[in-house]
């Protein structure tokens, strides 16, 4: 075992596998002499067709080829190997310093080019070269190995992008998406714009082919986006990103919040929630109404708001007394919330008051809607009051229009159709 250890250590390079191919006997055995006192594994071959063969098997680091200009093995062997392996390190040595000669050499991507005969010491300069070279490419893999691991542990969501590559991600990123690194056609930027899911409570870009440049617009290096994974579920990323220094690289990492959102949602509905009718309230809808507004203007699509009103509510309470009017209210705000999608927004927004938007919807779709729900609730018993009705006020939204003026436009049409008796439906402009 000491022996062997001994033996080991003697050479200069002893982790290094050499593949050493001449054709001149004399000049081949000089130089295994120097080489075997160096390596301890020195792999001899006359040509480049046992040169490649000697390859295959042993796999070796280094290669130290002759070349003649009236054989092409060696040339045809070194562009085999590199298109095995683009690390290994070529030593080429050859009588022939021809510039047609030495341009198929630097093709295939030789190291070093001694010419013969053989200066021992340029040999070995370019030798040590060689070495070192490959002590630094070991050591840059082994810590790429290490920064690999410690990415795949990762939770997080990690990706690097430069020019519109995805260029390097982690095992989590992989899991998310889909995307694995056998599949280079799925490595643009790009491709992660159809995860975004529009939601106003989120970052969601204007245009999603340019997702990237329009977080860098913010001016925010953190943000909260709305994603779906490629199996549909909904995820909640904490994002944050920074460029690389010295670099064009920007890297991303995504944090998964979602259960602490939907905590905060919940939390947060307790707080803005009306307590009697279960429905958002005035605090909120103002917020919403603007988000709203802005979502319509970025699609250009229809949404509308309705605003209804319980008629002659004062007189219930007067009449039937507190307890009963809380009934009423919260009753006709289940007939509502029953009859909407779940995509409308129902809301208390006064005291007998409520406010209704509805994306997606022209005024003409807002009308039908508000129609059916007045039938509804002029049809419905209610205990001790027998019938109640209301008003409908209706406005739709159009691009430029501010939540003022919208609101306005709503009350107006809403003052109509109190004028006109109660119990009907009005729309802005056009039935006033």
């Amino acid at each position: 075992m000491a022996t062997n250890l001994q033996q080991y250590l003697k050479y200069q390079y002893p982790d290094v596998k050499v593949l050493y191919v001449e054709g001149e006997k004399f000049t081949r055995e000089k130089l295994l002499r120097v080489l075997n006192r160096r390596f301890p594994h020195v792999h001899v071959a006359i040509d480049g067709v046992e040169g490649f063969q000697l390859y295959q098997r042993y796999q070796p680091e280094l290669i130290i080829c002759d070349i003649k200009m009236d054989q092409k093995s060696e040339l045809d062997m070194i562009k085999k190997i590199r298109e095995l392996n683009d690390q290994v390190q070529v030593i080429v040595t050859s009588a022939y310093d021809d510039p047609a000669f030495l341009m198929q050499s630097n093709t295939n991507h030789v190291n070093h080019f001694i010419l013969k005969p053989i200066d021992l010491n340029l040999l070995l300069q370019a030798i040590q070269k060689s070495v070192y070279q490959m002590q630094l490419e070991k050591e840059l893999a082994k810590q790429k190995k290490l920064n690999r691991t410690l990415l795949d542990i990762e939770d997080n969501l990690i990706f690097v992008i430069e020019n519109e590559e995805i260029i390097e991600f982690n095992q989590a990123f992989t899991n998310f998406t889909g995307i694995s690194k056998d599949q280079t056609h799925l490595h643009k930027s790009k491709l992660l714009s159809s995860f975004f899911v529009e939601d106003t409570n989120y970052f969601y870009p204007k245009d999603k082919s340019s997702w990237k440049e329009e977080i860098n617009e913010t001016g925010k290096g953190s943000l909260k986006v709305h994603w779906k994974d490629m199996e549909s579920r909904d995820v909640i990323f904490y994002l944050k990103t920074e460029t690389i220094p010295g670099t064009n690289q920007a890297i991303f990492v995504c944090k998964d919040i979602t259960f602490l959102e939907e905590e905060s949602r919940k939390n947060k509905q307790l707080v803005l929630m009306d307590s009697l009718t279960h429905s958002i309230n005035r605090m909120e809808i103002d917020d919403i109404l603007e988000s709203e507004i802005r979502r319509a203007e970025r699609l250009g699509q229809p949404f509308s708001v309705i605003l209804i009103d319980i008629d002659s509510f004062i007189e219930v309470n007067e009449q039937y007394g507190k307890q009963v009017g809380d009934k009423v209210l919260s009753t006709i705000s289940i007939i509502v919330q029953q009859r909407i999608r779940e995509s409308d927004i129902f809301a208390r927004s006064g005291r007998e008051d409520f406010m209704l938007l509805t994306p997606g919807t022209d005024g003409s779709g807002a009308k039908e809607l508000a129609e059916s729900i007045r039938a509804i609730i002029e049809e419905f018993h209610f205990p001790e009051i027998d019938q109640i009705t209301c008003s409908f006020g209706i406005a739709e939204f159009s691009t430029g229009k501010a939540k003022d003026v919208l609101l306005l436009e709503a009350n107006q049409a809403l003052t109509v159709s109190k004028n006109k008796g109660r119990n009907c439906v009005t729309i802005y402009n056009l039935e006033k």
